[in-house]
């Protein structure tokens, strides 16, 4: 049985709403029909009545039809109420008006049919259905910019934004102090060594459950990243409330933990700066308290230190390893390997990776390049893992199908270089390499500095042909509007979201659905990093994500490898 349209209908003129009425008589379809003769009656009938569709005279005696229209959407009982607006004449200029207002539709009265209104109905009906699924998918993605996947706290980004306004609201009361905590789990990786991730994860889970329901008032928590957790308090008057907020936090560890039928037991650590004391800024404060928490977990016995100015910036381990750094960057003592890029079964690409080899080991790039970075290193290693890359680009060019492209990873530090553009389009010209074969990475760090440099380099290959990518998207810092307001042609999704997809939880699923489908209407291409399986692969491709990468296909190789893999890839992989 074909349900009934509920549909309300809005004018001060009998004669005009017996024949809208007889037009929708006639327009065998059913309806269920709502007359009222001004706005504040319709405003009435909206609280009490879910409506598919509002008709409503865009003249209404007190109220003009934009008028009408706002307060009609802000209710939140009409959000599935397609909104049609009649009038016996309007100028171009009302109805643009009336449609920016929120109307799916502006008729004149003397045009209404019966045939024209059914189907100015079902076309404004199923206007308002898509944008309820848009507002749906950019909620869901909001999830995923602000706020942490596997914990459900916010995210490091949406940590900083608030820690700023509750920064700028304590200079009202100068006399007290904010402290800004950072937490850190003692020996995570031993413990996700010893009992494997998904324990780690649910342990991660289980202590962020215990420290919410410590909080109090002018409180706020958040999950920064791995097993780093944020904390921050307002109206602090003393260091011994500050010693007393820090010990609350960690009493959370004074239990062993249960998870899974293993008994866990951790400690945390806590380093601790103080507003204004140690600095006025979100930068100087997330820097200070991650010193202070770095003193607190390596000095024997203490496990909440308060930054002062005698500390050394300086870490002995980033010492060391600066120290070693400077010497391979002197002889450029790295190399590069591959990973390749892969879509519906076929190699389209590869990207680039840096490896320091140290010794019998092999140091990681995630603890050798912020040390690059902060020692100035970072344009001399970035320029020769770019120049390496294009080199081998070329040297395997006759290798290449067609459309194959190349990824090189950027720092933020080598974009804000404003020479870093030209840079790229000269060793484009030396290795004879198009520019749209290659792809630019980028973290979502360089996009939160929000440096008016970065932004110009970034336009700048951009206008050449080379393509932007956001690489490890969803770790932590998103936000959308760097989506829409820079050039990004790629979105990379870190495989932490990719690897919960199979749970039986499906919420990561739903928050990746929806990022896809808003990528898509944005024609911005998404790479699933971190297919492991076959099942994420075949749930990737299920959401419309078709270009994958990761240890199921592929691990990162050398150069002759890959060769090899492409001499031989003459049918899909």
């Amino acid at each position: 049985m074909i349900m009934a349209t509920r549909v309300l209908l809005v004018d001060d003129d009998d004669i005009d709403r017996r024949a809208i009425k007889r037009a929708l008589n006639c327009s065998h379809s059913p309806h269920q029909i709502i007359e009222v003769s001004n706005a504040n009656d319709a405003f009435v009938q909206a609280e009490h009545h879910a409506f598919d569709v509002i008709l409503m005279d865009y003249q209404l005696p007190g109220t003009t039809g934009v008028e009408a229209i706002t307060i009609l959407r802000d209710n939140p009982t009409l959000s599935r109420a397609a909104i049609i607006m009649l009038s016996n004449r309007a100028s171009d200029e009302v109805v643009v008006n009336c449609i920016n207002a929120g109307a799916h539709d502006f008729l004149l009265k003397e045009d209404v049919t019966p045939a024209q209104l059914k189907r100015s109905i079902l076309q404004s009906q199923k206007r308002s259905e898509l944008e309820r699924k848009l507002v749906a998918s950019y909620q869901k993605v909001r999830v995923l910019a602000e706020q942490d996947t596997l914990t459900g706290l916010h995210n490091r980004y949406f940590f900083e934004q608030a820690l700023d306004a509750l920064l700028l609201s304590a200079k009202r009361t100068p006399e007290a102090m904010v402290a800004v905590m950072l937490l850190d789990l003692d020996k995570f990786k031993h413990i996700n060594d010893t009992f494997g991730h998904p324990i780690g994860d649910k342990l991660l889970i289980a202590v962020t459950g215990r420290m919410k329901r410590t909080l109090r008032e002018n409180e706020m928590l958040a999950r920064l990243g791995g097993d780093e957790f944020g904390f921050a308090s307002g109206h602090l008057y003393s260091l011994q409330e500050v010693h007393t907020v820090a010990r609350r936090m960690l009493a959370v560890f004074a239990t062993e933990f249960d998870i899974d039928g293993h008994k866990i037991f951790c400690r945390g650590s806590v380093g601790i700066a103080l507003s204004p004391q140690n600095g006025q800024s979100v930068k100087e404060l997330m820097k200070f308290a991650d010193i202070a928490m770095y003193r607190a977990k390596h000095e024997v016995g203490s496990r909440i230190c308060i930054f002062e100015d005698n500390m050394q910036q300086a870490f002995l381990r980033k010492f060391k390893i600066e120290q070693k750094l400077r010497d391979a960057t002197t002889m450029m003592n790295f190399g590069v390997v591959f990973q390749p890029i892969v879509s519906q079964g076929i190699m389209v690409g590869m990207e680039t990776l840096i490896r320091w080899p140290t010794g019998h080991t092999t140091t990681a790039p995630e603890e050798f390049i912020p040390v690059a970075e902060e020692a100035g290193l970072i344009q001399q290693i970035g320029h020769w893992v770019f120049e390496t890359a294009l080199h081998s680009f070329d040297a395997i060019k006759p290798h290449l199908p067609a459309d194959f492209y190349i990824t090189v990873n950027v720092s933020p530090r080598q974009l804000a270089f404003a020479g870093f553009a030209q840079f790229v389009e000269q060793t484009l010209a030396k290795y004879q390499v198009r520019p749209e074969y290659v792809v630019i990475e980028i973290t979502e760090t360089a996009l939160l500095k929000q440096d008016d440099r970065v932004t110009t380099q970034l336009n700048a290959l951009s206008a050449m042909g080379v393509r932007i990518a956001l690489d490890d998207f969803g770790t932590g810092y998103s936000s959308l509007s760097y989506l829409l307001h820079c050039p990004v042609d790629i979105v990379k999704v870190d495989k932490t979201i990719i690897q919960r997809i199979t749970d039986a939880d499906s919420r990561h699923k739903h928050v990746l659905e929806g990022l896809a489908l808003m990528l898509a209407r944005q024609h911005i291409a998404i790479v699933a990093e971190g297919v492991e399986s076959k099942s994420q692969l075949a749930l990737c491709n299920t959401l419309g994500i078709l270009t994958h990468q990761g240890f199921f296909y592929h691990r990162p190789m050398p150069l002759a490898a890959l060769k090899q893999i492409l001499g031989a890839e003459e049918s899909p992989l």
